[in-house]
């Protein structure tokens, strides 16, 4: 069985060249160094919206209900996003649960 972890980042900004590359670099060092492969999807980030412009980052990603390994792999991979975008109202979920955030520790996972 797997959970899915969504996430959205809120801003009347769209992304600047600079933090979409930056946004890039994290996701592929992520990708890259996934061990998780077998247990869970890899990383997504859905296309922009026209009609929801304020959304400037979003996606989903299917991982284990079972295994707390790539959910925490991922929530990191998001707190690394969440630090580049720091202005952005951000929604970060693990199906209905909402995370919480903390600016020392990134994204808790619910206890």
């Amino acid at each position: 069985m797997s959970i899915v972890l969504s996430y959205r980042a809120l801003r009347d900004v769209p992304l600047s060249p600079d933090e979409a590359a930056a946004i890039d670099i994290v996701i592929a060092r992520y990708q890259s160094d996934f061990e998780y492969r077998d247990a869970a999807d890899a990383f997504t980030v859905h296309p922009t919206d026209p009609t929801a412009p304020e959304v400037i980052f979003s996606g989903t990603i299917c991982v284990p209900a079972d295994d707390a390994e790539p959910i925490g792999y991922w929530t990191c991979c998001l707190t690394d996003i969440r630090r580049i975008l720091d202005d952005a109202a951000w929604y970060v979920s693990l199906d209905d649960t909402a995370l919480a955030w903390d600016e020392d520790d990134g994204w808790l996972l619910p206890a």
